[in-house]
């Protein structure tokens, strides 16, 4: 990079690099992409807990703190199990529940159910049989 004269370093300027241009209008259409990761989020967990998890089989604690990390690694894949069986389990089943009853509701019609409210002191009569506190469970 530099010559030496008599013992001393001469350093030679290199030509500037040109200013980024921004990118032509093809080229943005080219770019691959890129995913846009969230890091504070619960695949990021898992993993870390998992790393951990496998660091404490590879390499036994050696310290008090390290011990410390292993139990909150524990519970965190505690806590990980417990996400994935409530996500692939209950919500799943809550979705599919739900998309089953907007078809149904879909096939009988387009009328959209209304729930409809009322009140003790408008219920038509009630029969001799019930106490009026009982009739608006019947009706």
């Amino acid at each position: 990079m530099g010559a030496k004269t008599a013992g001393r370093t001469r350093r030679v300027a290199r030509p500037s690099r040109p200013a980024a241009a921004a990118p032509h209008p093809d080229d943005i259409e080219r770019m691959p992409n890129l995913p846009n990761w969230r890091w504070r989020s619960f695949p990021v967990l898992a993993a870390f807990i998992a790393g951990v998890l496998v660091d404490a089989i590879i390499n036994p604690p050696q310290s008090d703190a390290a011990v410390v990390l292993r139990i909150i690694a524990v519970l965190g894949a505690g806590y990980c199990l417990a996400h994935v069986v409530v996500v692939n389990t209950i919500v799943a089943r809550r979705i599919k529940s739900r998309e089953k009853a907007m078809a149904a509701a879909g096939s009988e019609g387009d009328d959209e159910w209304v729930d409809e409210v009322v009140h003790p002191d408008e219920l038509p009569a009630a029969s001799s049989t019930q106490p009026p506190s009982e009739a608006h469970i019947t009706h």
